[in-house]
């Protein structure tokens, strides 16, 4: 079967095969768009790590000093955040930024001045480093989604791109920069932003340009930084026994998919929680909720200030090198519940953070306690890095929505040894997770709560109690 006639590719495809003066000219303008976002979420990374680890400093001063000066910082920095999140031009700055980096790279707008993308760029970086930077706990990866998607758009509009296509290309290749800058991982961030812009569908086209977006800022970080992987893990065997397949299965199915859905009730529990305050003081209580939060486990349990605050990525490195510190299952148990409420907290006070890298912390340290649950029952001995590794591609699967893209984070980051239990896990986690949200468009609250009753009364049990508290 012959391939695809060039003048039978869609619009896009048409605007970026044109000439060979084209494709020179597209790659030309990516690795400038590459190296500008490479230096943005650079300096949003350094100056986040730099304040979370200020803040731990300050909380190991002896006495209530300490404390003090924790929260008074994290108060300033919300009190702050907060007054600027009331204006109109910031409101945007609110949440991940995920589906608006999306709305804006599907409905393109040549009008618009590269001023306000390189506003909304600006904007979403000093919520982010107000956010995080000032104790906040959530992932830098999907706020630099829109840092890069509106850093593209402003450089092609300086450029003055005068087609859909490549303007379009501009901001699609600006959040494959941002997101390989924090990952390491090319290609996973290649992949990933194919995934989230065209969902189920993977335009080759635009992905080979978005590769070449994603190594440049690797290359940048290899060079000038030396080679920091985003984790390692112990050299594994590529042989697996059938209950490590049967665990693998059981993370993907009882502790991912439960986490995606659950991530639904934490936003509208801390929206609720939220709500009974004043808008003006959302900001402020959340974040001073955090760092209480945080600072009680750092006094009552010894689990370090910055475990909890900002991605967590340090206690994930910790469980995939078998340290000693996390091989307690009350530890992690301790850790994960805390820090799903700070995140919700986080996000439910306005905050600029994204579910990305949390997922990926909850998934990871779930599996590593479903492993040593496991170990401890008796039933088989399971390597916690390994299913911390498995919950890591299964709850990013779960919540985000990206299962190719997670294979390859486990492939590019941990080695193919990795790779069978990984597929097997972010395979039924699609399935699971995509028939749950089928399932809840399909019946609905009222109709759900009815088969529930139904079941019930069949047991014998009598009826469930209802929403309505006996009014």
């Amino acid at each position: 079967m012959s391939g695809t006639p060039l003048d039978e590719l869609d619009e896009d495809g048409k605007a970026l095969n044109r000439s060979w003066a084209m494709v020179l000219r597209l790659s030309a303008s990516i690795a400038v768009v590459s190296g500008v976002v490479w230096v943005a979420v650079s300096s949003l990374r350094e100056l986040v790590h730099r304040s979370i680890e200020g803040l731990f400093l300050l909380s190991t001063t002896p006495g209530w000093l300490g404390v003090a000066s924790v929260l008074a910082l994290m108060g300033a920095a919300a009190a702050l955040r907060g007054g600027l999140m009331r204006r109109q031009a910031w409101r945007h700055a609110v949440g991940d930024g995920v589906s608006i980096a999306r709305d804006r790279a599907h409905q393109v707008t040549l009008d618009e001045p590269w001023r306000q993308s390189l506003g909304i760029a600006g904007r979403k970086f000093v919520a982010t480093l107000l956010t995080l930077g000032g104790g906040g706990s959530g992932g830098l990866e999907a706020p630099v989604v829109l840092i890069g998607e509106s850093l593209g758009a402003t450089l092609a509009r300086m450029a003055r791109v005068d087609e859909r296509a490549a303007l379009r290309l501009a901001q699609l290749c600006g959040i494959s920069a941002a997101v390989s800058t924090l990952l390491g991982a090319p290609f996973t961030a290649a992949l990933f932003t194919l995934e989230l812009v065209h969902g189920d569908r993977i335009v080759y086209r635009k992905l080979a340009y978005a590769l070449w977006a994603a190594v440049i800022p690797y290359w940048l970080n290899t060079t000038l930084n030396g080679y920091r992987p985003l984790f390692t893990a112990p050299i594994h065997s590529p042989v697996y026994s059938l209950p490590e397949y049967g665990a693998a299965a059981l993370v993907a199915i009882s502790i991912s998919v439960p986490l995606a859905l659950g991530f639904g009730g934490v936003m509208r529990w801390s929206r609720h929680l939220v709500s009974r305050v004043q808008p003006a003081w959302h900001a402020l209580m959340t974040m001073l909720l955090v760092g209480v939060l945080g600072l009680t486990l750092q006094h009552v349990a010894g689990i370090e200030l910055r475990h909890v605050l900002g991605a967590g990525e340090e206690p994930l490195r910790l469980v995939l090198q078998n340290d000693a510190r996390l091989a307690v299952w009350w530890v992690v148990l301790l850790l994960l519940v805390t820090k799903t409420t700070t995140l919700g907290l986080t996000l439910g006070g306005g905050g600029s953070a994204g579910l990305l890298f949390p997922s990926m912390f909850l998934g990871g340290l779930s599996g590593a306690f479903v492993a040593q649950v496991v170990t401890l029952s008796g039933l088989a001995t399971l390597d916690p890095a390994l299913f911390a590794v498995v919950g890591i591609a299964s709850s990013l699967t779960a919540v985000v929505g990206v299962p190719i893209a997670a294979i390859a984070l486990v492939f590019e980051v941990f080695g193919k040894a990795y790779g069978p239990p990984t597929i097997l896990a972010c395979g039924l986690t699609f399935i699971v997770t995509v028939r749950f949200r089928h399932w809840a468009r399909e019946e609905g609250p009222l109709r759900a709560r009815a088969r529930v009753s139904r079941f019930v009364g069949r047991l014998g049990l009598g009826a469930p109690p209802s929403d309505s508290g006996g009014r």
